[in-house]
């Protein structure tokens, strides 16, 4: 065979697919098959399209070498060699070398323990660095907090990755903590960066204050009841300093007691704080009591927060006149009941040892913001992103209402019994193609649906909440492309369905199989969850039927239907005629038909019947479509080779086959000068093995060998009285050799 590489080096990017094409043309008299056998790579990485190509003498074909390198493949080169041998004749081969490059495809991934830490001055988060990629990397780590508030450290800030690998870098953040107030989060984003692959995580450090919240509220509260208290014994003390005026009254007016107990006049204020977003209670609001004063001004005399159901208690409050202010951050101070300011609120008159409930008062928080990034995959078009921001409602203290937020229980935003309708949830959305997640102006403090979509990619939804007015900083969004499915039905040549048949697609590591149906949706199939963007190679396999294969690609998320792939089946016959070269029938020679996988073996017929005439043969069930070399030879006779091809099922006949002995004969005359010369010695010699024949003398200076076999031989021809001749002949398989020869005759001494 003949066979030319064009190349000496192929590159191809891991995870993906890539080809080599071999010519082969079958310079010899037969039909060939030729298949191919590839060291120096993985098995697993390399197919044939077709396992064995079949050839007819001097045609020309095309052996496709099908690369599936993994994404996990290192980078680097690697020698491939490439046998392309006879599946006839294992001596018929040649074989090609080329250098395989797989290119290096660096990525790295990030990973937070933990991605939230609370602490004051100081917190430490560890970020695993994994090299995702197929190549070593040398990766540069740094943390950064926007303000600049907390100092972040990367240690170490430099590190050499194999790949497949790992490493732990600790990322210590310090900063001065708050003396008062609620925790405040700070986003750290860290950043691992190899040359132009750069990948980011955001942590959040919770850095709590000195003095929490509750503890400044409580150490607000004692002071007031304390001053309260000294205030309330000054007054007592100069009430009992100061003389009673002269004046007689009855004995029984001085049975009383001196003192009177506050517990015997304080008063309670209660109520709950709600937020006008979602209904339910507000913890941790200031609740501050200021007294009504004689002159109208405010006097601050008590304070309380609300506790997690937004529940408040105001105790040991003297009888008198009072306002209540509520605040907290992230909210706008409010008056009871719905003032903005002091002179707007409602005077709120407490009697001796009266429990004021229902101060309820709904809070509106300040309007919040989401912030974050959208993670694409590598190699991933920029594409329009689209992200929105549902609240959840959760309202349960409409009357007459549902704990959806519907009037009468409803959920579809109708008119309950009273007539009112309910709100519908408030919902932000942003369309964004850099990857930047920036919603504002959302209503607090509230619970958020966040679901980001693009084309082609699996929706992604989480829940985010966010207290009064808070800006929240989300963690990265990581969005990967939507599986996409194959589907079809599976025909045979006449259009009918055909079940059973083993349908599996491939494409590097990725293997899924799937089974036709036998009944019901006949034919039938559907393979689903596929990763996309990706090329598959579909092969459909069905016993007694030839397999194909197709090749498709999928674009993220794409749905292929309608494919209709054709299996042809069924099997063929093939007869023919053993002859001699004068036409005369050959019984009990050997027939071997082979094919893709098929060996058959029978012999001629001796003589005429039933299965036909002498020197006939048949051999049936040969498995269709494919093509076929049909062998004939015995002993004593020649092996003849013819080739045949089936496209549909049916007999074929290859006709008379000619067979030729595998010997000769050497013969001719020897002459001398009056003609026929007799008695002539005659060897016939290899080089090994001499044959001696002697010249007949009637018919005067005939000779002849028979069963020569092929070859070349040297003829001698001696006689007392004549000149030694020699001759070199060249003897050819089922063809006699005539060979004359004159001697000269010399003078004898």
């Amino acid at each position: 065979m003949k066979t030319a590489l064009a190349l000496s080096h192929y590159e191809v990017a891991p995870g993906r697919q890539g080809h080599v094409d071999i010519d082969v043309t079958n310079n010899v008299d037969v039909i060939d098959g030729v298949t191919a056998i590839v060291d120096g790579i993985n098995p697993d990485w390399i197919r044939l399209e077709q396992p064995v190509l079949s050839l007819f003498p001097e045609a020309r074909g095309t052996m496709r070498l099908v690369f599936d390198i993994p994404a996990t493949c290192p980078a680097g080169d690697y020698l491939v060699v490439v046998r392309i041998v006879s599946t006839i004749d294992i001596d018929r081969q040649a074989v090609h070398d080329f250098w395989l490059t797989v290119a290096p495809a660096p990525a790295l991934d990030i990973a937070l323990t933990p991605s939230i830490v609370s602490g004051g001055t100081s917190a430490l988060i560890t970020a695993t660095i994994v090299n995702t990629g197929n190549t070593a990397l040398d990766i540069t780590v740094d943390a950064l907090e926007p303000t600049r508030e907390v100092d972040c450290t990367a240690e170490p800030s430099m590190l050499h990755v194999p790949h497949g690998h790992e490493a732990l870098v600790d990322i210590e953040m310090r900063g001065k903590r708050p003396w008062f107030g609620e925790p405040v989060s700070r986003s750290v984003t860290i950043t691992a960066r190899s040359g132009d692959v750069v990948t980011e995580k955001i942590g959040t450090f919770r850095q709590k204050p000195k003095i929490p919240r509750g503890l400044l509220t409580a150490l607000i509260l004692a002071g007031i009841v304390l001053l309260w208290a000294l205030i309330f014994l000054f007054v007592i003390s100069e009430l009992r300093s100061t003389e009673p005026p002269a004046k007689a009254v009855g004995t029984d007016f001085l049975t009383g007691p001196d003192n009177i107990p506050l517990t015997l006049v304080a008063g309670t204020l209660e109520g709950t704080v709600t937020a006008s977003t979602t209904g339910n209670g507000v913890p941790r609001i200031t609740v501050e009591a200021q007294r009504v004063t004689a002159d109208g001004t405010l006097q601050p005399v008590g304070s309380a927060a609300t506790d997690d159901d937004g529940v408040f208690s105001l105790k040991g409050l003297i009888p008198g006149n009072y306002k209540v202010r509520f605040s907290a951050d992230g909210f706008a101070t409010v008056w009871y009941e719905a003032g903005t300011d002091e002179a707007s609120a409602d005077v709120i008159r407490l009697d001796p040892q009266q429990v004021a409930d229902g101060i309820d008062i709904e809070l509106t928080g300040n309007t919040g913001r989401l912030l974050g990034n959208i993670a694409l995959p590598p190699d991933a078009p920029a594409i329009p992103l689209t992200v929105t921001a549902t609240q959840v409602v959760e309202r349960t203290d409409t009357p007459g209402g549902s704990a959806d937020g519907s009037a009468d229980g409803s959920t579809d935003g109708s008119a309950g019994a009273d007539g009112d309708t309910a709100a519908a949830p408030f919902t932000a959305s942003q369309v964004t193609t850099d990857g930047t997640i920036d919603l504002a102006g959302l209503p607090t403090p509230a619970t958020y649906t966040v679901t980001v979509t693009g084309p082609g990619f699996d929706t992604q939804q989480f829940e985010q909440t966010l207290t009064g007015g808070e800006n929240s900083v989300i963690n990265t969004v990581t969005l990967s492309a939507a599986t996409g499915s194959i589907e079809g039905t599976v025909r045979d040549a006449a259009g009918r369905p055909l079940g059973g048949v083993a349908v599996t697609a491939r494409s590097g590591d990725i293997e899924v199989r799937s089974i036709t149906p036998t009944s019901g949706n006949v034919g039938q199939f559907r393979i689903v969850g596929l990763e996309t963007p990706q090329t598959y190679a579909l092969t459909f396999e069905l016993p007694n039927y030839s397999s194909t294969t197709e090749a498709l690609s999928l674009a993220a998320g794409e749905n292929r239907s309608g494919l209709s792939p054709v299996l042809v089946g069924g099997s063929g016959t093939v007869t023919g005629t053993a002859i001699r070269s004068d036409g005369t029938p050959l019984g009990g020679v050997t027939v071997v038909v082979l094919g893709d996988g098929f060996r058959s073996e029978t012999t001629t017929l001796t003589t005429s019947g039933a299965g036909g005439g002498a020197g006939s043969f048949t051999v049936t069930d040969l498995p269709v479509p494919s093509a076929y070399t049909i062998s004939l030879g015995s002993d004593r006779l020649q092996t003849e080779t013819v080739g045949t091809t089936f496209f549909a099922a049916g007999p074929q006949s290859v006709g008379d086959v000619v067979l030729l002995p595998v010997d000769s004969q050497v013969r001719g005359m020897v002459n001398g000068p009056g003609g026929g010369l007799g008695e002539v010695t005659v060897t016939l010699s290899d080089g090994f093995r001499p044959r001696v024949t002697t010249s007949a003398t009637n018919p005067a200076g005939t000779y002849a060998f028979a069963n020569v076999a092929a070859g070349w031989y040297s003829l001698t021809f001696e006689r007392t009285g004549f000149a030694t001749k020699v001759v070199l002949v060249e003897v050819v398989a089922g063809i006699d050799r005539l060979q004359d020869a004159t001697l000269q005759s010399v003078p004898v001494p």
